[in-house]
């Protein structure tokens, strides 16, 4: 890596704590690479050879099943992926691909448990990182007890309103297949529940929502604190 890049990493959340030695130690053989759309990164079943951070891009973690596939979740940066693998030493449970152009960050897996064993710091950080994916996954499965598809679709458009600070519409950063999988339908029934958003305050022009009546929407999908809030 650059001397630039080093500098610029070395201010991310997952080093913010560590000591000279730990970062050093941590960065000295990782690689900064750049993926265009579409590669996958990670293969479900293979073992964990590295820590993945999203320094910038999308991706996505999914499954496949039956012959299908499935999202399971997508990752913004600055983010790991697919954490509990590396520190637990196991396989990985899902496969990750970017959906738009992207750098990642791998560092050895073996570096990375090192440093956990020996670096408090470094491990309260890991051990935060696990909390917020556990919460996050908890959080996606209560919505898909207590939803329906389109009210799943509903919050995530809010959702994403407020991610962006638009208010007013969103652009889909991909395409609506990879949208039905990851609020659990269909692509045929994530048509159906646009074409139902349309009553309760939404427009849609290709790949962008625009959202007219907000507050009309939020009392359709009623959002709840501990189901669609980030912080909590």
């Amino acid at each position: 890596m650059r001397t630039s890049e080093l500098e610029q990493l070395k201010i991310l959340p997952l080093f913010s704590e560590v000591t000279e030695e730990s970062l050093a130690s941590l960065l000295d053989s990782a690689l900064l690479q750049h993926f265009p759309t579409g590669v996958v990164l990670i293969h479900e079943g293979h073992h964990a050879d590295f820590l993945h951070v999203l320094v910038e891009g999308l991706v996505e973690i999914f499954t496949e099943q039956s012959g299908g596939e499935w999202g399971i979740s997508l990752i913004n940066p600055i983010s790991t992926f697919i954490l509990a693998a590396v520190v637990g030493d196991q396989p990985y449970l899902n496969s990750a691909r970017t959906l738009t152009d992207s750098r990642v960050l791998l560092i050895p897996a073996q570096r990375v448990r090192d440093v956990f064993d020996r670096d408090v710091a470094f491990a309260r950080i890991v051990a935060r990182e696990l909390a917020l994916a556990y919460r996050s996954s908890v959080k996606k499965l209560k919505g898909y007890m207590a939803r329906s598809s389109v009210e799943r679709l509903a919050n995530w458009i809010l959702a994403e309103a407020q991610k962006d600070g638009a208010q007013g519409n969103i652009v889909v950063p991909f395409d609506r297949g990879t949208l039905a999988s990851h609020i659990g339908t269909t692509r045929e029934n994530l048509s159906r529940s646009l074409a139902l958003l349309t009553d309760h305050g939404v427009r849609i022009r290709g790949r962008e929502i625009v959202i007219d009546r907000k507050e009309q929407l939020e009392a359709f999908a009623q959002p709840q604190r501990f189901i669609d809030d980030p912080t909590s």
